[in-house]
C-alpha cells in the first residue's frame, strides 16, 4: 500500500540539542530570563559544594523546569521528571539533565518564599517596562481545591453526626449482648468480637472529643488533618462546596497582568477591598488608583477607607429588601437631603432625624404621622412605628460611589473582561484548578510561581519572543533592579 513510512528504528542520527527548538520558541525567554536573575538575592538555596561533596543540580535549571511546567499545565514532579526524558523543549531548556522526581519536588517545597520573591520581582520589572497602566485595576477572588483529604476533614456538625452513629451502634451491640444473656443463646453470638467492636467505637468517640477540644481551643468550627489551614469554601454557582482556599487577585487593566494576590481560607470576599487595593497602590507607588470589584466586596467601612486613601472604588451594591418585596419602597429609593439632614420617601414625604446625639455613629430617620396616613404603607413596611431609615458615618462615601457607578457604567462594565482573563487562562490553559502544596506559606509559593508563569506568558504575547529576548540580553545583570526605566512603545 502507498503509505507514508517512518524511518527504521536502527537508523542513527547526529543532531545538536540547539536544533530541537525554533528561534521564536517561548522557552528561549524562560532560559534567558532565569539566567539573568540573581537567584541568590531572591532567596533560592544555592548550596555550598564547590570543592567537596556530590555536585547538586543548579537551582536555575530546576526553576526553569518548574516555570516551563506551570507554563504548560504540567505541575506534578513525577510528570516533570518524565518530561526531562521525552520532551525536546525541556531537554533543550535544562541541557539534557534528568533530575529525579524527589529532587524536583523538594526544590518547590524548600523554596516557597523565594518563589513569592520571584513573582514580586517580575511584577516590578514589568512596571519598569511600562506594561502596567497603574491607573485602573480589577479585584476578584477565585477558589482552588486544596491538597487535603475530604475524609479527614471534620466540622462540628460532622463530628456530632458521627458521635451519634457511634453511640447508636454501641447501644445496638449492648442490646445484642443483653438479649443473648437473657435467652442463654451463647452459640449464635461471639461476645469477644462484639466487645472488641464496642471498644473500637469508644476509642472513636474519644478521638472525636479530642477533635472538638482542638476546635474549642482554636475557635474554629472545622479542622482538616491533612492541611490545617484549608477550610470549606463555596465554589462557583452550582459547584457546591469543597475544602480549599480563596485567592484574592488584583489585575491591571492595561495588559491584564496580575499585580498582587492574597491567600485566604474564607469563602466571602467581603472585607478584602481596602486591603488588596492598598497593596496595589503601594506597589504602583501612585497617589490615586481606581478599583473595580463585584458586589461581594461591598463593605461600607472599606469603601470609606478607600476614599480616604484616594482609592476610587467602583463596587456594585447588593440587592435590597424590605421584608415585603416591593422594590419601589426599598431603602435605596429613599433619597437623602444633605441641606437639611432629612430623607424623602418614594411618596414625597419627609423623614426627619430622630437621633438627638450629635456624634452618634448611626442616625435614625422617620415620620410616623406620614406613615399612618400613607395609603401604600403596607407595601413599604410592617413596623408599627412606621418606616425607619438608618444612616451611618459611611453613608456619604457610599452615595458618592453609587453616583460614580451611574455616571460611568462603561468603566465598570470592563471588570469581568479584566479580572476573569487571568483566571480563564490559568484554569483552562495552564490546568491550575487545584493545589499540590499545603498550608498558607507553601500555598503562597505555589500561587506565586503560577502567577509568575501567567504574567510571563502575557508579556511574551505582548512583546513577542525575539523582542523580549533582546531586552533580556541588554539588561542581563540589571534585570530586577529598580533603577531601570524602559518604556515599550
Amino acid at each position: 500500500m502507498n503509505y507514508i513510512h517512518g524511518e527504521s528504528r536502527e537508523q542513527m542520527k547526529i543532531e545538536s540539542i540547539e536544533s530541537y527548538i525554533d528561534e521564536d520558541n517561548e522557552v528561549r525567554v524562560i532560559d534567558k530570563l532565569i539566567d539573568a536573575m540573581d537567584i541568590e538575592s531572591l532567596g533560592f538555596k544555592i548550596g555550598n559544594n564547590e570543592f567537596i561533596g556530590r555536585p547538586k543540580f543548579d537551582p536555575r535549571d530546576l526553576l526553569k523546569l518548574y516555570v516551563y511546567g506551570y507554563f504548560n499545565g504540567i505541575r506534578s514532579s513525577r510528570k516533570l521528571a518524565k518530561q526531562c526524558i521525552i520532551n525536546r523543549e525541556v531537554i533543550w531548556l535544562i541541557k539534557d539533565l534528568k533530575p529525579k522526581y524527589r529532587v524536583i519536588s523538594d526544590f518547590r517545597k524548600d523554596n516557597v518564599e523565594s518563589l513569592e520573591a520571584l513573582f514580586k520581582s517580575f511584577v516590578n520589572y514589568c512596571i519598569n517596562l511600562g506594561l502596567y497602566g497603574k491607573e485602573l485595576v480589577a479585584l476578584d477572588g477565585t477558589k482552588l481545591e486544596a491538597s487535603a483529604s475530604k475524609r479527614k476533614h471534620y466540622s462540628r456538625n460532622k463530628i456530632a453526626k458521627m458521635k451519634e452513629i457511634a453511640n447508636n451502634k454501641i447501644q445496638d451491640y449492648l442490646y445484642e449482648l443483653e438479649t443473648a444473656d437473657r435467652l442463654d443463646d451463647e452459640e449464635d453470638i461471639n461476645k469477644e468480637t462484639i466487645s472488641l467492636k464496642i471498644d473500637d467505637l469508644n476509642n472513636k468517640l474519644k478521638y472525636y472529643n479530642e477533635l472538638e477540644n482542638i476546635m474549642d481551643e482554636t475557635g474554629e468550627n472545622e479542622i482538616n488533618l491533612t492541611d490545617n489551614d484549608a477550610k470549606t469554601v463555596k465554589f462557583g454557582a452550582h459547584q457546591g462546596t469543597d475544602v480549599g482556599y480563596n485567592i484574592q487577585t488584583v489585575v491591571d487593566s492595561t495588559n491584564k497582568l496580575i499585580t498582587t494576590f492574597e491567600v485566604t481560607n474564607n469563602s466571602a470576599d467581603q472585607g478584602q477591598l481596602f486591603n488588596m487595593s492598598t497593596k496595589a497602590k503601594e506597589i504602583y507607588d501612585v497617589k490615586k488608583l481606581e478599583v473595580l470589584a463585584d458586589k461581594g466586596y461591598f463593605d461600607s467601612e472599606d469603601i470609606d477607607n478607600c476614599e480616604k486613601e484616594k482609592i476610587i472604588a467602583y463596587v456594585s451594591r447588593p440587592d435590597y429588601s424590605n421584608g415585603i418585596g416591593d422594590k419601589r419602597y426599598f431603602s435605596d429609593k429613599f433619597k437623602y437631603n444633605e441641606e437639611n439632614d432629612t430623607y424623602t420617601c418614594p411618596e414625597g414625604q419627609i423623614l426627619l432625624c430622630k437621633t438627638k446625639k450629635a456624634d452618634a455613629k448611626t442616625k435614625e430617620y422617620a415620620n410616623l404621622k406620614a406613615c399612618i396616613l400613607c395609603l401604600n404603607r403596607e407595601k413599604c413596611t410592617k413596623a408599627k412605628m412606621g418606616k425607619v431609615i438608618k444612616r451611618d458615618n459611611y453613608a456619604a462615601a457610599i452615595e458618592r460611589m453609587i453616583d460614580r457607578l451611574k455616571k460611568d457604567e462603561t468603566k465598570y462594565s470592563q471588570r469581568k473582561c479584566i479580572v476573569e482573563h487571568p483566571f480563564g487562562t490559568l484554569k483552562r490553559s495552564m490546568n491550575f484548578t487545584y493545589l499540590l502544596l499545603r498550608n498558607f506559606v507553601k500555598v503562597r509559593g505555589e500561587i506565586s510561581i503560577a502567577f509568575f508563569s501567567y504574567n510571563l506568558k502575557r508579556v511574551i504575547k505582548i512583546l513577542g519572543v525575539k523582542e523580549l529576548v533582546e531586552i533580556l540580553i541588554k539588561l542581563f545583570s540589571l534585570i530586577f533592579t529598580n533603577d531601570i526605566k524602559i518604556k515599550i512603545s
